[in-house]
Formats: C-alpha cells, sequence, structure tokens
C-alpha cells in the first residue's frame, strides 16, 4: 500500500471512529450537535438558571442533547416558533428533566421567536426521548399549534397533577388552524385518575394531531380535544392511582373519560384500549362529530363499573356519524350502554350515518335493553333468534320479544314460534301509541294459543307475548323489510319480562 493511500485510510478510519462516538452513549459538540452539558448545563440536579435558553438561543438550526442525569430547571426551556431557527432536543433515555419551584411548563416548543415570514420553509422539529417530571408544572410540555409539524417522540411525563402535555395557539397572529403534531411512543403517568389531571389536552385551532403508541394512566381525561381531524392509533388508557394520588375506595375512577370531544369534525380511533374507564367517549354538549373506530376495546377490571362506551346527554339532538367495526366491549356493571345517546338521532336515521358491525359485546345480560346498540339496521342484521334453545319454556308471565324506537320507518316482523306457528306484524312507531297496520297468524297458531301487547317506555315502544297455556317455542324474529328500527333483547340465556325494562304497567293487547 503507497503512503498516499495509507493516509486516506487512517482519515477515513478516524472519521468513521467519530461518527460512531457521536451517534453513540457518549456524544460531543459537533457542529450541528451540541452536549448541553459541555456548556456550562449541569445535569447534577443543581438548579439551572438561565444559561439553557441561551444556550438554546446560540443553537439555532442545531440538536441539542442532554445526557444522563437530572436537570433541575429553574425557568421553562423556551424553543422558538420560526421554521429558521428550530432547535431539536435529543434526551438520553435516563435523563430526568424537573424543577423543585412551580413553573408554567418545564419545556415549551414555539413560544420564541414568534414568527413565521415564509410557511414554505416549515419543516419537522422534534424533541426525543428522557423523562419529565410535571409534579411541579402547570403543563409538562406545552406545544404551541401554530408551529406544525412538531414531533414528541419515545418520552415519558410523569407525575402530572394539571396537564401532561397541552397544545394550543397563542394570540399573536391566525394560524391555518392544522397543527399537524405528532405524538409516538409516549407514556404518560398522573397521580390519580380521582383528581382532575388531563393526559393530553389540545385545544381549538389545533387540528390534525397524530397519536400513536401511547400509554395514558392515572389521569381522569386522557385526551381532551376542541379540534378535529385526529388519527389515534394504538393507545392504551387506563384509569390507575400512583403514589401520592387520591384513592376514594369503591368510588374510584367513576368520573373518568378517556377521550373527551369537545368539537365536530372527523376523527379516525384505531386499536384504543379503554382500560377500567367510566366512559370511552365522552362527547361534549350539542356537537356532532363524525367518529371512525376499528378494533377499539372496552373493558374494566373492577365489577359493577361503567357508564357507556360513547355517551353524549340525551337532550341533544344534533346528529352525529358513528362508524363502529371489529371492536371488544365487555359490560361490568347493570345497565351499560355501547351508546348512551339520544335516541331518535338513531331511529331517524335515514343516512345510515350509524352502524356497529363485526363486533362483540361481552356480558350482554348487563346491557341496558334500551341500548341502541342492539338496533338490527344497526348490527346490520336482519334475523334473530330471541333465546337459546335450552331455555325455550315460556310460562303464562309477559315475555319480552324486543322494542321498536321511533323512526319514520315502518317494522315488518316475522315472529317464528315453532316449525308451523308465526306471526307476521306490520307496524309503525313514530312516538305515542303503536300503529298496527297489520297483523297475521300462520300455520296452527290462532287466537286461542296467545295474545301480544306493547308497552311505549318514552322514545321505545316495548313488544311483549303471553301464551295462554305454558309451552314451549323457539322464537326467531325477522325483519322482512330490512330498514325497520327493531332492538334485540341484550342476552340469550334469559327471558325478559317487563319488570327487566322497568315496565310496571299493564300492556296494550293488539292481539288476542
Amino acid at each position: 500500500m503507497s503512503t498516499k493511500l495509507a493516509y486516506i485510510f487512517v482519515i477515513i478510519l478516524f472519521l468513521g471512529c467519530k461518527k460512531e462516538n457521536v451517534m453513540g452513549n457518549n456524544y460531543e459538540t459537533t457542529e450541528d450537535f451540541v452536549s448541553v452539558i459541555e456548556h456550562g448545563v449541569k445535569n447534577d440536579g443543581s438548579p439551572i438558571g438561565s444559561e439553557l435558553n441561551a444556550l438554546v438561543r446560540r443553537s439555532y438550526g442545531k440538536t441539542l442533547y442532554f445526557p444522563a442525569g437530572v436537570y433541575n430547571l429553574t425557568e421553562p426551556m423556551v424553543l422558538p416558533l420560526d421554521y429558521t431557527k428550530s432547535v431539536n432536543l435529543k434526551l438520553d433515555p435516563s435523563a430526568y428533566v424537573k424543577s423543585d419551584g412551580q413553573l408554567e411548563a418545564l419545556l415549551k416548543i414555539g413560544f420564541s421567536d414568534v414568527s413565521i415570514v415564509d410557511r414554505s420553509h416549515r419543516r419537522f422539529s422534534y424533541v426525543e426521548g428522557g423523562v419529565f417530571d410535571c409534579y411541579n408544572s402547570d403543563n409538562g410540555i406545552v406545544v404551541n399549534g401554530l408551529k406544525q409539524l412538531v414531533s414528541l417522540k419515545n418520552m415519558s411525563l410523569v407525575r402530572g397533577r394539571d396537564t401532561h402535555l397541552r397544545i394550543y395557539v397563542t394570540d399573536d397572529f391566525l394560524g391555518t388552524g392544522s397543527c399537524d403534531t405528532k405524538i409516538d411512543n409516549i407514556t404518560i403517568q398522573g397521580m390519580s385518575s380521582n383528581e382532575d389531571i388531563y393526559g393530553i389536552y389540545i385545544d381549538e385551532s389545533c387540528a390534525d394531531v397524530k397519536i400513536s403508541n401511547t400509554f395514558i394512566y392515572s389521569t381522569k381525561w386522557a385526551i381532551v380535544t376542541k379540534s378535529p381531524g385526529h388519527v389515534i392509533n394504538n393507545v392504551h388508557i387506563l384509569s390507575k392511582n400512583t403514589t401520592g394520588g387520591t384513592d376514594i375506595g369503591g368510588d374510584n375512577y367513576r368520573q373518568t373519560e378517556g377521550i373527551r370531544i369537545d368539537c365536530g369534525g372527523f376523527f379516525v380511533f384505531n386499536q384504543i384500549y379503554y382500560d377500567t374507564v367510566d366512559k370511552g367517549i365522552m362527547i361534549v354538549g350539542n356537537h356532532g362529530p363524525t367518529l371512525v373506530l376499528d378494533q377499539n376495546i372496552y373493558y374494566s377490571y373492577l365489577d359493577n363499573f361503567g357508564t357507556a362506551f360513547i355517551y353524549r346527554d340525551n337532550a341533544f339532538t344534533t346528529p352525529l356519524q358513528l362508524k363502529i367495526s371489529n371492536a371488544m366491549i365487555t359490560a361490568r356493571n347493570t345497565g351499560f350502554k355501547v351508546f348512551d345517546i339520544n335516541t331518535a338521532i338513531v331511529g331517524y336515521d335515514v343516512s345510515n350515518f350509524y352502524t356497529f358491525v363485526n363486533s362483540t359485546v361481552h356480558n350482554p345480560h348487563l346491557v341496558s335493553p334500551y341500548d341502541l346498540s342492539l338496533l338490527q339496521k344497526v348490527r346490520n342484521m336482519s334475523s334473530d333468534a330471541l333465546i337459546f334453545t335450552n331455555f325455550n319454556h315460556f310460562d303464562t308471565d309477559w315475555h319480552v320479544v324486543g322494542a321498536l324506537v321511533v323512526s319514520p320507518y315502518r317494522s315488518k316482523l316475522r315472529i317464528d314460534l315453532s316449525d308451523n306457528e308465526a306471526i307476521e306484524l306490520d307496524m309503525k312507531f313514530e312516538g305515542g301509541a303503536l300503529k298496527v297496520i297489520d297483523r297475521k297468524l300462520i300455520g296452527s297458531l290462532n287466537n286461542a294459543t296467545l295474545e301480544m301487547g306493547y308497552v311505549v317506555r318514552g322514545d321505545y315502544c316495548v313488544l311483549v307475548f303471553r301464551p295462554k297455556t305454558a309451552t314451549n317455542y323457539y322464537p326467531v324474529i325477522n325483519d322482512l323489510l330490512g330498514n325497520g328500527s327493531f332492538m334485540i333483547t341484550p342476552s340469550k340465556d334469559r327471558h325478559y319480562r317487563l319488570a327487566d325494562y322497568g315496565i310496571t304497567t299493564e300492556p296494550t293487547v293488539f292481539l288476542d
């Protein structure tokens, strides 16, 4: 090998080693990569003053690296809004950021150099790694939604007593309404799900947030949003207490909400696990968002717990759009509802805004018989067996067939009681009394065999029948029109009676 080639080889080897050292555990200052401890920032837990923000101002266009250690802030770290001055942060997984005094936030992104000369210059800026102890901070990390394309990843925000991650728009000038913040592989640990603690709070004019691979626990509200357009994927939400948090015994977590939506617009939620959360999705006020949900799981490890999967006060009547598929929902509380929303907006759904298909509800005997997920139209079904065959004996009490919800649709039902006995009913329920358009007895069934009746309870008309003598039936109900508003009974392993539907009045008989 010539002397010249050997010299080139040594230079290449040196540069390779230098690069490996920069990207390994022992970061060194390079032109675009700055280790903060080499510039007067201490990582031994002693107080850090203005020297950190001074370093930020000297590092526009660069990445600041925080080696392992404890960073005790006395003022929030503030990053620029101007894209041409963006400063990235890379924290060692063992870098611990905290404050011994009360702060507005530990980190504020987009709150200095608040100007955007040319939006075409926008590009991703990121904060990656580390543990942010939010105990003495009103907010752990705050993002100015005007600074689009901020990426937060591979970090933990812990011990928050207020808000862990907040995204909002300042009043300095108008943005586009879309912040495009990316949140990936974040762990959020609050103090208690019984206190007013937020995981992620997204304010108005901050649409199109992407949240993925995130675990949020021990908060009352895991995600709160006043902006639409969010795509949330692979998120686990868990109600819990941590050391120092409030424990209120049997009433723990009764006010918890997984995702709280305080706006209209669309949302996409995939693979969300609502773990021991009272209300999975809470829709505030009269907002009518469009929700597309796939592979969502609702489960509680507590008995007698859980109100609803999707909830909006029944007084609000603005139509929603709910498209739910491949869900696994477990009821652990009597009267649980998958859809706890205004009945009429589903009954009068002529645009097919509501679907609940390829989904399973466990412990159906705990589900409210007035849960709108029981609508055959919503479930995309037109036939239903009333019971299992080993519950085929019917006594002479009133037995519930199902219910009709208030609707403009006619419901034409065929009820096959046995191989040679059936009833066909043509009905319409728009509130008030049930309108029976036609009725027909088929086979050996006759008026001496049974009677049928109904009871109106609010927006529901409960259909019942009573055998004249105890007998065996195998009821199968078919919606002959396929677009009716018939609700099945929740469970197949029991007979439902008037008391199960909260009915104390005698039915009105229309077939005797």
